[in-house]
């Protein structure tokens, strides 16, 4: 696999990560250096009761291949993403050689905010949909632009890739 730049990415290392990544996995893929995104992360692992959400810094070999996988770049940490790994209907699959059966989706910048927020109850649910009503996309996504662009200054950058927590640890690629 190739991304937009035309870094090759190991298919040993994409069939591996396909293997971590279970089947329905929601997969959050972040700044791992920003202070500001890391805080979203730090109050997601804590009110994310049910756990439907793991983690992967955009910077680490994970993240970089699943940025690849759903056709983006590489290098590309200009957007929070979740990516969501769904089994498909093999029956459908007429290339007998796919040996592949199941894709990936994703949502980035406000789709993925909002899309993340629906899924931790109802009342955020009626929020996250209130917002994706009556505001917008072009409007969510300038909104959304300009904390990206400024977010270094807004909390400050780590001196290096956040990875793990110990506490927290399973919720990590």
């Amino acid at each position: 696999i190739e991304d937009k730049n035309n870094i090759n990415i190991d298919n040993n290392i994409d069939n591996s990560i396909d293997n971590i990544i279970k089947d329905n996995d929601n997969i959050i893929l972040f700044d791992g250096v920003c202070n500001f995104c890391n805080t979203w992360v730090d109050i997601l692992l804590r009110i994310d009761v049910q756990q439907k959400f793991r983690f992967a810094p955009l910077q680490s070999d994970i993240g970089r291949h699943l940025l690849v996988r759903i056709g983006k770049d590489a290098h590309d940490i200009s957007s929070v993403v979740l990516v969501q790994k769904k089994r498909q209907d093999t029956s459908k699959i007429t290339d007998s050689s796919n040996t592949a059966n199941f894709q990936y989706s994703h949502f980035d910048k406000s789709r993925c905010v909002l899309r993340v927020v629906e899924e931790l109850g109802p009342p955020a649910k009626i929020a996250s949909r209130a917002a994706t009503r009556f505001l917008p996309e072009s409007l969510r996504d300038t909104i959304y632009d300009t904390v990206a662009e400024n977010r270094y200054n807004l909390l400050g950058k780590r001196d290096e890739c956040r990875c793990s927590d110990p506490q927290f640890a399973d919720r990590f690629l």
